[in-house]
């Protein structure tokens, strides 16, 4: 667990995605249940988008909610795969996430493989590691 230190009063806590991976080791509760967990909502956005939505369109609001859970997660990935490019962590994620709602196919299917593994690792991490923010110092 590094951390990184960003002024004189804070520390931010800079978990690598290799780090993330490697915390999980022989913690496999913690891995099932944050693959579980992490799995559900990208899952539930694919299925509500393409089966439901269509009938019932206050649905589209389960979808953007369950769009800005993962979002979150994929775009701090996309920070750390990316060296940090707010651009292209940014374009990853419009990617991944929009593709899983409004493309039909092999694409979309690819797209929701990548945002179940980016939550899993990311919600089991927390589980393990704690999702707590740095502490600041005096």
């Amino acid at each position: 667990m590094a951390t990184k230190k960003t002024s004189k009063t804070t520390t931010v806590r800079d978990y690598s995605i290799l780090s993330q991976l490697r915390a999980l080791r022989g913690q496999r509760l913690a891995t099932v249940v944050g693959a579980i967990v992490g799995a559900v909502v990208p899952v539930l956005v694919y299925r509500i988008a393409h089966h439901h939505a269509a009938d019932t369109p206050a649905l589209w609001l389960i979808v953007a909610g369950g769009l800005l859970f993962s979002a979150s997660s994929v775009y701090s990935w996309g920070l750390r795969l990316f060296g940090g490019q707010w651009y292209k962590a940014g374009g990853f994620t419009i990617l991944l996430e929009l593709s899983t709602v409004f493309v039909d196919g092999w694409e979309s299917k690819l797209a929701l493989s990548i945002l179940v593994l980016i939550n899993a690792v990311n919600l089991a991490h927390a589980l393990v590691v704690g999702n707590r923010p740095a502490r600041r110092k005096a």
